[in-house]
């Protein structure tokens, strides 16, 4: 009986180590799984008429749903409706700054940083040196997305506030935000 007992325990501990362990990798796959990002161009924004204001980019998730996005980096609309928040006391090495963040509608955390030439251009070539409260990035890995489609990881710095540089390829700069 007990020979018998130790069996069924060690059974059920087997399956149960089995279970967890596809539970686990299912969840490290699905954590790790996210949409990729490609950017289709930057064009001038409706709201201010900003030349390379505004960014188009296309999310594709692994499962093959693609969604086309029209992103302001000036106002924060996106599709012409209001969607992102401006990060509060954000300031560069350059006069006008626009920096916003939020959630598109599939899920993903974005957040856009915006430098105007004389209020009719947006930047590119350079790189912005933004600073910024900690809590607007705390709890986020960041990565810039390139004009080509690839992700450079951004390393915050500083400690009282949170500085970032951020290369303005093409006009505005589309950052995903990935929760830690």
């Amino acid at each position: 009986m007990k020979t018998m007992m130790k069996r069924i325990a060690m059974l059920t501990l087997s399956a149960c180590m089995l279970v967890g362990g596809a539970v686990s990798s299912f969840a490290a796959t699905g954590a790790s799984s996210h949409y990729t990002v490609s950017i289709l161009g930057h064009q001038t924004n409706d709201c201010e008429g900003t030349a390379k204001g505004e960014i188009v980019a296309r999310f594709s998730s692994p499962y093959g749903d693609v969604q086309d996005y029209v992103i302001c980096g000036e106002c924060g609309d996106v599709n012409g409706k209001s969607c992102l928040s401006e990060v509060d006391d954000a300031t560069a090495n350059f006069s006008e700054l626009c920096v916003y963040q939020g959630k598109l509608d599939n899920g993903e955390r974005i957040m856009t940083v915006t430098c105007l030439s004389s209020g009719v251009n947006a930047m590119s070539g350079v790189t912005a040196n933004v600073m910024m409260p900690w809590d607007a990035i705390e709890g986020y890995d960041l990565y810039l997305v390139n004009a080509d489609g690839t992700e450079t990881k951004i390393e915050p710095y500083g400690t009282d506030w949170a500085y970032i540089d951020v290369y303005m390829d093409g006009g505005t700069a589309l950052i995903r935000m990935v929760e830690q």
